[in-house]
């Protein structure tokens, strides 16, 4: 299997800080009191939302499309951007430094059958959002709090920058 992007610029830079755009998709289930999200098979904590980091050439929604179909094998479609936020990690888990520029979007199911890959997403489902899902890092359990807040009082666009 080839490199992903990230290893292929790693390999240049090593552990030098980097800027990563990351997109990812909020698909809620008919009453909007659900959200799909998934188990990493890179965690052994708490859910995550779809999605991931944008390769050479991918746009935003190309890129969440693209994530959906390899985590969850379903066609989603982007209705709307639902936000954006910004964080930077001295030292992630590979020891590298890099800002993560993240784009959410909300998207609608246009067809597949959830099935999960067994590697990469080792589960995933429609989890409620009453009570407040685990999710699997501080930031990511941050913008479910806001996508939950924002699903409930606005469809406004969100901007958050973790480094405040």
């Amino acid at each position: 299997m080839d490199k992903n992007y990230i290893a292929r610029m790693r390999e240049k830079v090593g552990h030098e800080g980097m800027i990563f755009v990351s997109a990812f998709g909020v698909l809620w289930n008919d009453k909007r009191d659900a959200i799909l999200l998934e188990k990493r098979g890179d965690s052994d904590v708490g859910w995550g939302f779809p999605g991931g980091y944008l390769e050479y050439g991918d746009s935003p929604m190309q890129a969440v499309v693209r994530e959906f179909k390899e985590e969850t094998n379903l066609d989603v479609e982007v209705v709307r951007i639902i936000g954006l936020s910004s964080n930077v990690t001295e030292k992630n888990s590979w020891g590298d430094a890099q800002e993560t520029i993240a784009i959410g979007f909300e998207v609608k199911l246009i067809g597949g059958e959830l099935k999960v890959d067994g590697d990469e997403t080792l589960d995933a489902r429609f989890v409620p959002i009453h009570p407040t899902p685990k999710m699997f890092v501080p930031a990511a359990q941050d913008t479910l709090a806001r996508v939950v807040k924002e699903n409930e009082e606005s469809d406004q666009p969100w901007i958050v920058d973790h480094n405040k």
